[in-house]
């Protein structure tokens, strides 16, 4: 009975929050205003094909935003009022995949509270953000909240399997916001569902290939768009090796000389993982959950080099590795105090 009182309590509170953040929209006390990119390309009348999204620098993006524009048209309002509503929706989208990848990981007697925190903590911070990087922080979320579904739930039928493909794939769409982003994404996930197939090989786990034959060709069809946007970072900077090491300079480098917030981030997440590693260090390698956060939350910092909003991606794993630590040291914490009542009885018994 209290359990489901303290449910109901933090179910209300995230309402209250949720409705909250509408209305500080829609009184304009915030608004998320469309990028320069995507906004001069709608004034030029840009249209959407396969040549444009392949071969234009900011094609997939304007893809990605264009429904935007649509639903502007329709309600006759601004198209930053749609966006602003959109990162909305986006916060509940990653405060409920979390939730859940937690729940993947271990049962929750309460799921509305992490849904609560999670949702709070994304839209504080999304007040500091521009509407790009959410987008990002989506497209994270939704891709643990995939590969978490493809290592628990092995014995689902080749529909449900079928799941955590699209949310991949939705993903994979949602990352391309930012160069940066989309190039991380794209190296993280690729790789991620690589390690999966050969953990699920050697462990002799069953696979549904139909799943994952679909899931590569995406990643194929997608290659192309990465590998323009590669070397149009790379043609910025100069082109060649040089330009590849001036492409640190607008990452981790040039944060940790003259960013403070850049500083914090960088030393808080690798603390945050150095944690992780070690008291996890006897489960990394049998539980692909835990790998696999700690695996993305290494790359994220390692290719934080070039770009800082990659970093900013960082907090998806960090909020999973912030829950499966605080269960890990409450589970530590409940063995000390049994220890030590265990030793008190037997001293008072003497």
């Amino acid at each position: 009975m209290a359990q489901m009182f303290v449910g109901n309590v933090y179910k209300s509170l995230f309402w209250g929050a949720l409705v909250t953040y509408l209305m500080v929209i829609l009184l304009n006390l915030k608004t998320f205003q469309m990028w320069p990119q995507v906004q001069t390309l709608y004034e030029a009348g840009f249209s959407i094909n396969l040549k444009s999204i392949y071969l234009h620098p900011h094609g997939l993006r304007y893809t990605l935003v264009y429904p935007i524009y649509l639903v502007a048209e329709l309600l006759q309002v601004s198209p930053d009022i749609i966006l602003s509503l959109a990162v909305l929706a986006m916060c509940v989208m990653i405060s409920h995949s979390l939730s859940r990848c937690i729940t993947l990981h271990r049962k929750l007697t309460n799921i509305w509270k992490v849904n609560f925190f999670v949702f709070l903590f994304f839209a504080v911070l999304t007040l500091f953000m521009n509407g790009r990087l959410i987008y990002g922080l989506c497209a994270y979320s939704l891709m643990f909240y995939g590969l978490f579904l493809l290592v628990k739930d092995k014995e689902a039928t080749i529909e449900k399997q079928a799941l955590p493909a699209c949310l991949i794939s939705l993903a994979i769409l949602f990352s391309s916001s930012s160069s940066g982003v989309a190039i991380s994404f794209y190296a993280i996930s690729f790789s991620s569902i690589c390690i999966y197939l050969l953990y699920d090989f050697r462990q002799k786990i069953r696979i549904h290939y139909p799943v994952i034959i679909s899931m590569f060709i995406f990643f194929l069809l997608y290659t192309p768009i990465i590998l323009f946007l590669i070397n149009k970072n790379l043609a910025f900077f100069g082109g060649g090796f040089d330009g590849f090491l001036l492409m640190t300079q607008h990452g981790m480098l040039n944060g940790l000389d003259d960013h403070l917030v850049f500083k914090v981030l960088c030393f808080g997440f690798t603390a945050l993982l150095a944690c992780f590693v070690y008291f996890y260090r006897n489960s990394l390698t049998r539980d692909p959950l835990l790998f696999f956060t700690a695996y993305c939350m290494a790359l994220m910092i390692l290719l934080s080099l070039f770009a800082f909003s990659i970093l900013m991606m960082a907090f998806i794993p960090a909020i999973l590795m912030t829950a499966f630590l605080s269960n890990r040291l409450s589970i530590i914490g409940k063995l000390f105090f049994e220890r030590y009542l265990t030793s008190t009885h037997s001293i008072g018994s003497k």
